[in-house]
C-alpha cells in the first residue's frame, strides 16, 4: 500500500513540475502588447475584447512607437545572447557559444 502512495506522490510532483515549467514560458507584458497589436491590426480581435491591463500595455506600446523609440521585440534570453556575443568582440567559437547559451538559458 505504501508503494501506491509513493507512486501517487511522484506523479503529483511531476505534474506540478510540468505546470511550473509552463510558468517559465509565460508571455511578458511587452510580448502580449505586440500580440494584441497584431491581432487588432488584422481584425482578429476587437478593442473591446481587451482587458484593462492589456489596454494599458497597448497604450504604452503605441506611445513608444509614436515617440520614435525603437521597440525591442527580442526575448530577454536573446538580448543576453546578443550582449554576450558582442562582448566577445569577434565571432565566438562553438565552445564559447555553448557557454553563452548556458549562461543565458535561465533568462
Amino acid at each position: 500500500m505504501t508503494h501506491i502512495w509513493r507512486m501517487a506522490a511522484v506523479a503529483a510532483a511531476l505534474t506540478l513540475g510540468t505546470l511550473g515549467a509552463e510558468g517559465a514560458l509565460a508571455e511578458t507584458p511587452a510580448e502580449r502588447a505586440w500580440r494584441n497589436y497584431e491581432l487588432l491590426r488584422s481584425g482578429a480581435k476587437a478593442f473591446h475584447d481587451l482587458s484593462d491591463a492589456e489596454r494599458r500595455e497597448l497604450a504604452a506600446l503605441e506611445q513608444l512607437m509614436r515617440d520614435g523609440n525603437s521597440v525591442d521585440r527580442r526575448t530577454p534570453r536573446q538580448r543576453c545572447i546578443d550582449e554576450e556575443v558582442a562582448r566577445e568582440g569577434k565571432k565566438p567559437s562553438e565552445l564559447a557559444m555553448r557557454v553563452i547559451d548556458l549562461k543565458c538559458s535561465q533568462r
